[in-house]
């Protein structure tokens, strides 16, 4: 708006120069004309520029309204806020104080039953160890007893014994000869064997021909011979 006051006055000002300086070409009723037109647009671009002024003023008196009315809540609402945090901490410190007083409730409470308990305790313990000293007086003659039955029967079971261990040492020595004997017959048994092996596997030269190790005949340049040659040289095939 303020632009457009402006505007209108620059208009304004333009026609009342020009009706003034063409007064002289013109009629007295034209230029009166053209400068009363003039007048009324000055008078318009005041108004314009006069209202804008006018809706600042305005605005600027709400903005002051409003931000008065922002801060008063502001500082209703942190009021408010310590009194609920102050409310808080009456709560917090009333819960605490409760807790407190059933913690301590709790713990005599606790204390008292640890006391009678240590007395059941110490009760029982007592009758406990009357009963274990009887029960080790009586074990302890029980193992005397045993004692004197064991010794015994280890006697009679160290005679056994040593008789078996003799038993069984005499028939060791004896499986151990048997085998000893075992083992020489058949380790002269493997050397007859493999003397036998060795003199088949041996190649046989006769005539030119060669036998290898597995039975076949070759000539004299290594080929294989055939059965009828062999027949003429009088080998067996």
């Amino acid at each position: 708006m303020v632009f457009i006051g402006w505007v209108i006055l620059v208009l304004g000002t333009w026609v009342f120069w020009r009706g003034v300086s063409e007064r002289k070409s013109k009629s007295k009723l034209k230029t009166a004309g053209v400068i009363f037109a003039s007048l009324f647009i000055l008078i318009m671009g005041i108004g314009f520029t006069n209202y804008d002024a006018s809706d600042n003023t305005e605005t600027v008196e709400t903005t002051k309204a409003q931000t008065a009315k922002n801060d008063a809540a502001k500082e209703s609402s942190k009021k408010a806020a310590k009194l609920a945090a102050s409310r808080s901490e009456s709560k917090r410190l009333a819960s605490k104080k409760s807790k407190s007083e059933k913690a301590k409730a709790k713990s005599e409470k606790s204390e008292k039953a640890a006391a009678s308990s240590k007395a059941q305790s110490e009760s029982i313990a007592a009758s406990l160890k009357a009963e274990s000293e009887s029960t080790v007086a009586s074990s302890k003659s029980e193992s005397e007893r045993i004692a004197q039955s064991t010794a015994s029967s280890k006697t009679a079971a160290s005679e056994q014994r040593a008789a078996s261990v003799s038993a069984s040492v005499a028939q060791s020595q004896s499986v151990a000869e048997s085998n000893r004997q075992a083992s020489i017959a058949a380790s002269q048994s493997q050397q007859q064997a493999n003397q036998v092996t060795e003199q088949a596997q041996t190649p046989a030269s006769t005539s030119g021909y060669k036998r290898d190790y597995r039975g076949r005949w070759h000539r004299p340049n290594g080929q294989y011979a055939s059965k009828a040659e062999i027949a003429q040289a009088g080998l067996p095939w």
